[in-house]
């Protein structure tokens, strides 16, 4: 910590004290409305957040009180003048030194100021962008204290946005494209300076849908050509879907500009006018409510439900279908060298310190008097065989479905058993090196070429896709492919689906919650200062709807601060 004394017009006196130094990129003026202090929070080129604390010592004998407050706005322009030159190591040291000739003698009371610690359980997309949130909302809310961001990781930042290294190449794991419509996400992305690309694994020009007997869908490369395929196969059923999720999307998207966040996942979804698409199977709304025939559903929709979710329309809810099926549109794009950058950029943005290796397994409500308390948090180092650590913090973030944890809660109103949980899908990911696919084994003429093969509804099948990925090609020349299966792939099986195949990579996922319609949601507020970001992933699961969460989440942390100080 460094600190300076100076003065200003009419004798009135202050310290200034700073934690930390960074150059300058811009700074925010906060002043409070109490006589005699100011504070002043700067930005920085990192995005980290520096307190300026200025303490007002006294007034001389040409003072008061009035020209206190007249001169609070001179104090600002003078403070702010400092921080915009504060490039160099010493320059708090030589800037407005205090003139002996005044006979003034300040009397130090100023004192550091505690921050507010913050744990986040979790660093892939859900805990990254809460801790950017977090950063972004103490700013907007003129909180006047320093934060202090700590996060547990027991696996790899990023969660599941992963990729593995393939001669040089990186190939994603997990979450691989992102919407043009996703408004958050695309904001983060240019906020934290990455660079995107045009996805390849949705625009394959050889696309076909096969339901285990046929193809009943080949890809033209002409679009209106496909549009006038599905009306002559299935009349006014694909009209119908459009209508139908254009609906249910707008209406979501409404929820962008909400002012004040939700405390519950029903009061989000019910404030848009949509719960009863949560409630609802795939089968249940598109077929019995509105009409849309089941073969459309089961040959057409039910491929973008099982490449995107890997589950099928009469058990997946019909809000999940519409969100993974908007997924299939033209534009679809990824982050250029990998979308776990996101996290990792996201979280050195909010300066977050990240614990790496370090499961947690308690967390303990402390009462330290009747308005405050904190939450003890103990984790186990896995690098440092299980070594135990115990912290304070005043917020604590679960942004890890508790599905997968086996955090022990302590003198708070729930127990990991007694939160609401969901299965989770188990995806086995496959990475092939090939000449190509073969087409024959499938039925297709030699002299056409497949580059992507997804599945129509039909529960016997032995993968939901198997598509050439993004990747590109090996140096021997052979493709990259990547299939979803519900099940480890024998060998022989492989050798039946592609040309001279290799298998370069095998993964298992728990990929996503089993979206089946939800009537009890997990609380986002589970106590006061003890929040679970994933609670919303109960209904639905991408990376930009956990964005959304992440940010409802910093906001309702906000409130909760703002409302106990």
């Amino acid at each position: 910590m460094e600190q300076t004394i100076g003065s200003i017009n009419k004798g009135l006196i202050y310290q200034l004290s700073r934690y930390n130094k960074s150059e300058y990129l811009e700074s925010t003026i906060r002043s409070s409305d109490n006589l005699g202090f100011l504070t002043i929070q700067a930005r920085f080129n990192n995005n980290n957040i520096y307190c300026y604390s200025i303490t007002i010592y006294m007034l001389c004998e040409n003072g008061s009180e009035k020209d206190l407050i007249l001169e609070k706005e001179n104090m600002v322009k003078e403070v702010k003048s400092f921080i915009k030159c504060d490039e160099n190591e010493n320059l708090l040291h030589n800037h407005h030194k205090h003139n002996e000739k005044d006979e003034i003698k300040p009397h130090n009371h100023f004192e550091d100021v505690e921050p507010i610690k913050i744990a986040i359980i979790g660093s892939g997309i859900g805990g990254s962008s809460c801790s950017y949130y977090i950063n972004e909302e103490f700013l907007a809310d003129k909180i006047h204290k320093p934060i202090e961001i700590t996060v547990f990781e027991k696996e790899k930042i990023g969660g599941r946005t992963r990729n593995i290294d393939i001669q040089g190449k990186y190939t994603e794991l997990g979450g691989s494209v992102v919407h043009p419509l996703n408004e958050n996400i695309i904001k983060l992305i240019k906020k934290v300076g990455l660079k995107i690309k045009k996805s390849d694994e949705v625009d394959n020009n050889n696309l076909v849908i096969w339901n285990g007997k046929e193809f009943v869908f080949s890809q033209h490369p002409y679009k209106i050509i496909n549009q006038l395929k599905m009306l002559y196969n299935y009349n006014l059923s694909p009209i119908k879907f459009k209508n139908a999720r254009d609906d249910v999307i707008n209406k979501f998207l409404k929820g962008y500009n909400n002012s004040e966040p939700f405390k519950t996942v029903e009061e989000f979804y019910k404030n848009l006018g949509i719960l009863e698409v949560i409630k609802a199977t795939a089968k249940e709304h598109l077929c019995d409510k509105l009409g849309i025939s089941t073969e459309f559903v089961e040959d057409i929709l039910s491929a973008g439900m099982r490449v995107n979710y890997n589950q099928d329309y009469d058990n997946l809810s019909a809000f999940a279908a519409f969100i993974g099926l908007a997924g299939t549109d033209d534009g679809l794009f990824s982050v250029e060298g990998g979308n776990y950058q996101v996290s990792e950029a996201l979280l050195k943005n909010s300066n977050a310190k990240v614990l790496s290796t370090h499961e947690v397994i308690e967390i303990e409500k402390v009462k330290k008097n009747k308005k405050q308390i904190t939450y003890k948090v103990t984790s186990k180092d896995l690098s440092k065989n299980d070594e135990l650590s115990t912290d304070e913090f005043d917020v604590v973030v679960i942004s890890t479905p508790i599905e997968f944890s086996k955090i022990k809660f302590t003198g708070l109103p729930v127990t990991h058993d007694t939160l609401p949980k969901k299965d989770y899908k188990k995806v086995h990911v496959h990475l092939i090196g090939a000449d190509s696919i073969n087409g024959e084994y499938f039925g297709y003429p030699k002299d056409h070429p497949i580059d992507c093969i997804l599945t129509a509804f039909n529960k016997t099948l032995p993968f939901f896709s198997l598509c050439e990925n993004s990747r590109g090609k090996l140096d021997d020349g052979r493709q990259v492919f990547k299939i979803f299966a519900p099940n480890k792939l024998e060998s022989k099986l492989i050798d039946k689906f592609f040309v001279k195949p290799e298998l370069l990579h095998y993964h298992v996922w728990s990929a996503y919650p089993v979206l089946s319609p939800t009537q009890n949601f997990p609380p986002i507020i589970i106590d006061d200062g003890l929040f679970y970001n994933n609670a919303f992933e109960h209904s639905v699961s991408t990376i930009e709807t956990t964005t959304i969460s992440s940010k409802n989440t910093a906001r309702l942390i906000s409130n909760y601060l703002n409302n106990n100080q």
